[in-house]
């Protein structure tokens, strides 16, 4: 049976719903596990706890989260299992705050994400001024790189999410690419087959078939993650993901519990 190990709630301000409205739609969905992985805080941005509301939740209400996880599992204890996680960001240079932060928490995994360059989103619309495509690419790339090696993280999330805006210069697999998806599989770090760039009408998920595969071949491991912003979302695409993981020649996915990663049949 399958899980959905990328989920968010309302906390961290651009998602709907409450932590047990995710874990009742992967009970209807027939999931046997539901990972809850909200944003956490932001803390690259300088001194205030809360520095971009409708991005991720502010500092103080990171305990809630954690205790309210904690109390969601608790009750839904011999329907489904419930991981305590969380999607953090990593930042070039703030590898041990990162490392150090996450070994404070009884988590089950950490998803691992680049949704910055320094103070720049990638979700940004335009580039940074005096920047090419190929020189954020390549940044892009290596700070991946330095997230896999952080040891902070279990899984790296939606591995070419730069594709969102059109910032990649170029989708085949380059040497960069290649050597990025050795270093993760060196690292032992998982990456997530994430669904949601099909619902965003990308037409392909994250990261696309070329490169998963590549990921297939060097062993990289996988998890299955909607990146779920609404009850709804949980486990959308999932049965086509699945096909995609056979067709690259996937036959197991992962799972965490206590922040040790072990292997399941993918059917």
């Amino acid at each position: 049976m399958l899980a959905d190990y990328h989920t968010h709630h309302y906390r961290c301000g651009h998602a709907g719903g409450q932590l047990e409205d995710y874990v009742e739609a992967a009970i209807r969905a027939g999931l046997s596990e539901i990972g809850l992985s909200d944003h956490s805080p932001i803390y690259h941005l300088g001194d205030d706890p809360h520095p971009l509301p409708g991005t991720a939740m502010s500092q103080q209400e990171f305990p809630h989260y954690l205790r309210e996880m904690g109390d969601v599992r608790d009750r839904f204890a011999g329907r489904i299992a419930v991981r305590l996680g969380v999607e953090s960001d990593y930042v070039l240079g703030w590898d041990e705050h990162y490392r150090e932060l996450w070994r404070r928490y009884s988590l089950d995994y950490v998803i691992g994400s680049v949704h910055w360059l320094g103070t720049w989103s990638i979700f940004s619309p335009e580039l940074p001024p005096g920047r090419t495509p190929e020189d954020i690419y390549e940044e892009y790339l290596l700070t991946t790189q330095a997230a896999a090696r952080s040891g902070a993280y279990d899984i790296l999330g939606h591995l070419d999410c730069l594709k969102t805006r059109g910032h990649i210069p170029d989708l085949s697999i380059t040497p960069l690419l290649e050597e990025t998806v050795r270093v993760i599989a060196s690292a032992g770090v998982a990456i997530e087959l994430n669904t949601s760039g099909w619902r965003k009408g990308l037409g392909e998920p994250y990261p696309r078939e070329e490169l998963l595969a590549v990921c297939c071949h060097y062993g990289v491991p996988v998890t299955l993650g909607s990146d779920a912003h609404s009850p709804d979302h949980v486990a959308a695409g999932f049965p086509e993901a699945v096909e995609l993981l056979e067709r690259v020649g996937y036959t197991s996915l992962s799972r965490f519990e206590g922040r040790q990663r072990f292997e399941v049949p993918l059917r």
